[in-house]
This record gives C-alpha cells, sequence and structure tokens, in this order.
C-alpha cells in the first residue's frame, strides 16, 4: 500500500477517541489523511461530545490553515477549534502546489469547478493533454459521488469533498475525492444482493459494475483505472465501509480497514 495511505491507518488508534480526533501529536498532513478526517468529522458532527484536537506542530497547523481547513471545521460546527488558526495568516496569494479543501454540495457546482482543476493541473506542470486527461479524472470520481447518493444521503452532510497536492520533487499529484454517502456496498447490494462484504464490493464496482439496475453505465472506474495506470504510472486507491482496495501496474491489493461513512478515492499521478 501507499506510504501515505498506510501511515494513516497506522495511527487511527491515537487519532480516533470517540467522538474526538486527536491530531495533536500529527507532524504531517496530506490530501488522503485530510479527507479521512473529513468523514470522520462528519460522522460525529452530531454528537454533542463531538471534538477535534488540531496539531501541535506549527508547520502542520500552517499547511491545515493553507487547505482551508479551518473553513470545513465551521460548516461542521466545530467552533471551539477555530481559535487554533487564530493569528496564522491567511496568504494574499494561492499557493500553486495545492488543492485547498473544496466542498461542492450539488452536481452542477461540482462541474462548474472542472475547468479551475484542469489549469491547475497546468499549473502542477502537467502538459495540455495531461492536465485534461487529469480533470476528466476528477469528473469521474464526482460524477460518481452524484449518481450512487441521489436522494440517498445517510447523513444530513451531502455532495463531494476534493483536495489535492503537487509534490514537485518528486513530480507526483495525489488528488482525493470523497463523500459521507452510501459507500460502494450501499450502492451495488440492491443489483448484487450476494455481495459479501465492502471489498468486494469495490472490486465489483472497479470491473465496471453498477447498482443502477437496468442502465449500462459504470464504466468511469474503469476508464479512471487505464488512464492513471497506463498513461501517468500512478495508482488508484479505494476505502469504503472497512475495505481498502489498491490498484496499480503491479495488480490489486486489498485490505479490511478502519470503517468511514461513505466513500474516499485517491488518484495519484507522475508526471514528466
Amino acid at each position: 500500500m501507499d506510504e501515505h495511505v498506510e501511515r494513516f491507518f497506522t495511527d487511527i488508534s491515537k487519532i480516533k477517541k470517540g467522538h474526538i480526533l486527536d491530531l495533536s501529536l500529527t507532524d504531517i498532513m496530506y490530501p488522503w489523511a485530510i479527507g479521512e478526517i473529513y468523514l470522520l468529522l462528519i460522522e460525529s458532527q452530531s454528537f454533542v461530545d463531538k471534538d477535534i484536537i488540531l496539531p501541535k506542530n506549527s508547520r502542520t497547523l500552517d499547511y491545515l490553515k493553507k487547505m482551508r481547513f479551518d473553513k470545513i471545521l465551521e460548516e461542521l460546527g466545530y467552533k471551539e477549534a477555530l481559535r487554533e488558526f487564530q493569528g496564522i495568516p491567511t496568504l494574499p496569494q494561492a499557493n500553486l502546489d495545492i488543492q485547498e479543501i473544496v466542498h461542492c454540495k450539488y452536481n452542477d457546482e461540482f462541474s462548474a469547478r472542472l475547468g479551475h482543476f484542469e489549469k491547475m493541473f497546468r499549473n502542477f506542470g502537467l502538459n495540455e493533454e495531461d492536465a485534461k486527461r487529469a480533470s476528466v479524472i476528477i469528473g469521474e470520481l464526482g460524477n460518481n459521488v452524484f449518481d450512487h447518493n441521489l436522494g440517498n444521503w445517510p447523513t444530513n452532510f451531502s455532495g463531494s469533498i476534493i483536495a489535492g497536492q503537487n509534490y514537485p520533487a518528486m513530480k507526483r499529484i495525489e488528488f482525493v475525492v470523497g463523500d459521507a454517502g452510501v459507500g460502494f456496498l450501499g450502492s451495488l447490494i440492491n443489483a448484487f444482493p450476494d455481495l459479501q462484504d465492502d471489498i468486494e464490493a469495490i472490486k465489483k464496482g472497479l470491473k465496471g459494475y453498477t447498482g443502477r439496475i437496468g442502465e449500462d453505465r459504470g464504466n468511469g472506474l474503469k476508464t479512471i483505472q487505464r488512464w492513471t495506470i497506463n498513461n501517468f504510472h500512478g495508482m488508484l486507491i479505494i476505502h469504503s465501509g472497512k475495505g481498502l482496495v489498491q490498484v496499480d501496474e503491479d495488480g490489486i491489493q486489498t485490505k479490511e480497514v478502519h470503517p468511514v461513512t461513505g466513500t474516499l478515492a485517491e488518484f495519484m499521478i507522475y508526471y514528466k
């Protein structure tokens, strides 16, 4: 498994304590961790004893500010933690190596941002053709969020969350798209009632199957895999429920991990 993903699940027992997320000892942050923490915050937002303890490390706290994590805390009702961000300035110009957290409540809002993502990938260092291809990958992942959860959100928090980062020294881009929705198993179980677990459901979805009975859809994930692996020599990682699946040039790796409501998908790509 990817080192960033492995690191998060190694630390999860130290981070999640009931409805409290303790990030006090966290010394590094990255898009996957932000996506996972976001979904965990959504799960706990309705509980009276919910809380988040932010990192003591000033660089990590500064990174979260750059990613607009304070806006997310405010939206989800974790207002006490906002004081930790006081005194950390918001830079007047954008950091061209990060895509700050975006919450798109509706599909139209998400679609309207796709042009921005293409421009962002050009700023990251991709050529025009690859920037368009990477934007299509985001588009497919985002459309899946709304297609499979329409009118069926399990929490009062709907829509997709998006965050990303460019690592220019490694010429590597990590991008996450997540949602607190029904997940792969919830989406596919009606069409495939024999599915046993989340990993099996994710693998079914990766093969192009869809939970929409009678509709010939679902090829989006096949396209994402093909482009991510063949064109960018990268990988696709999906966490849904208890299932974690990674697909890359070496094949498929699976693992049962700490459960999450909904789905978090990351595509990791390399560029020249």
